[in-house]
């Protein structure tokens, strides 16, 4: 435990929003935060419809197809200011996006992420099972499969982005992209690992406190929104 004073970290759980809605609220967050109209760093815990988005120098050629295995619209695809290539957000994915000022720790990105990365390694441990990194690979794998995706930005050492944790996702989307740029990679889900459903809702409220003991941070929810459960984009089976 660090005997410095680290801001306090303001916690929204959105529940589902679009992806556009998110991305703005973010880039609101990181400006306000950059321009110290805001004191505290903020985590946003939501879910999305399903999207395909791309860091800044990611290649589409990674995007195998966006028509779901189950009929309907096409998967959108969005680039955004992140590194990194294609992933997929959707349906029962947890995702947390940290607005952080880095000026305030050790100016390193890299730092940032590996403190996301500890977050869910020891809420997955705490479950039982053994999630691992990949030497300098974003993410974490548990069993040889991926269970969470990372691409941050930043700018003026203000974060935004973050993680993508799969929970109750429907695993076949993964195979209509290469995600993260690797060919034949595998996709797991907590829901797939446990055998039972886990509501998203139940994942946050788990994370919120080993968020705060990882970052060395006091976290206060200012919103509650709730993620309220409804039908799966695709009714078959989840297997990848």
């Amino acid at each position: 435990m660090s005997d410095r004073a680290y801001p306090d970290i303001r916690a929204d759980l959105l529940g589902r929003m679009p992806f556009g809605e998110a991305w703005s609220l973010q880039q609101k967050y990181r400006d306000d935060r950059a321009g110290g109209r805001l004191a505290e760093d903020v985590f946003l815990f939501l879910e999305h419809d399903s999207v395909f988005t791309l860091g800044l120098g990611g290649s589409e050629a990674h995007i195998i197809s966006r028509r779901p295995p189950g009929g309907g619209e096409e998967v959108p695809v969005v680039r955004i200011n992140r590194g990194g290539e294609v992933t997929y957000h959707g349906f029962g994915q947890l995702m947390l996006y940290a607005i952080c000022d880095l000026r305030a720790r050790e100016r390193d990105v890299h730092a940032h992420c590996r403190r996301l990365e500890e977050v869910f390694l020891r809420y997955v441990g705490g479950l039982g099972f053994e999630a691992r990194r990949r030497g300098a690979m974003p993410g974490l794998w548990v069993e040889g499969e991926k269970i969470l995706a990372l691409g941050v930005g930043a700018r003026n050492w203000v974060t935004m982005h973050g993680v993508s944790f799969n929970v109750a996702t429907d695993l076949r989307y993964f195979g209509m992209i290469h995600p993260c740029g690797e060919a034949g990679s595998r996709a797991t889900s907590l829901e797939r690992l446990l055998g039972r459903p886990v509501p998203l809702e139940e994942v946050a409220g788990a994370l919120v406190p080993i968020c705060s003991e990882v970052f060395e941070q006091k976290i206060v929810i200012a919103q509650d929104a709730g993620f309220r459960r409804s039908p799966a984009p695709l009714a078959e089976d989840k297997s990848a």
